[in-house]
């Protein structure tokens, strides 16, 4: 069985959060893995998740693969002490907005070795080369769970 953890701000009313929760509904109607939504705020859920949400303090005893979606998960992540292999999927290009100017903040979510990146497009995987210097381990498209697998090594069920 294999495990993954997404980690997400929150679950509310966004476009990453409700592809993010779809698509892993759709998983745990059709396959045996495992997964958990890690959060860092508590909001109403935009669809009500078939699969565990923790807090984001709970990832320290997580084993499976972690996928970090945002520069403040990534953060998160980085400084997670466990066996998880570490993804940092790029759903956004924060940098350019206003709240994401901090490139010293920002850089070491994109650069810690730990982390392999993923992007959400080959656009985005251009930018993000651009941006620190480092090519992504693969691109998923608005969170496909086959593309994502296919990124992470995992074989189907």
């Amino acid at each position: 069985m294999n495990k993954i953890g997404v980690m997400v701000g929150d679950l509310g009313a966004s476009q990453l959060s409700y592809n993010v929760v779809k698509k892993l509904n759709d998983q745990c109607k059709n396959n045996k893995d495992d997964f958990v939504a890690f959060i860092e705020n508590i909001t109403n859920f935009v669809v009500e998740p078939a699969f565990a949400v923790l807090g984001v303090n709970e990832i320290w005893s997580f084993d499976g693969v972690l996928i970090a979606t945002s520069v403040s998960t990534a953060s998160h992540m980085i400084k997670a002490v466990n066996p998880s292999q570490k993804y940092f999927y790029v759903w956004d290009l924060e940098w350019m907005r206003p709240h994401g100017h901090d490139f010293q903040y920002n850089v070491k979510a994109f650069n810690d070795p730990s982390i392999q990146l993923i992007a959400r497009s080959q656009d985005h995987a251009l930018a993000i080369k651009n941006y620190c210097n480092r090519d992504v381990a693969g691109i998923v498209d608005d969170f496909n769970i086959d593309q994502l697998y296919e990124v992470i090594g995992y074989v189907t069920n």
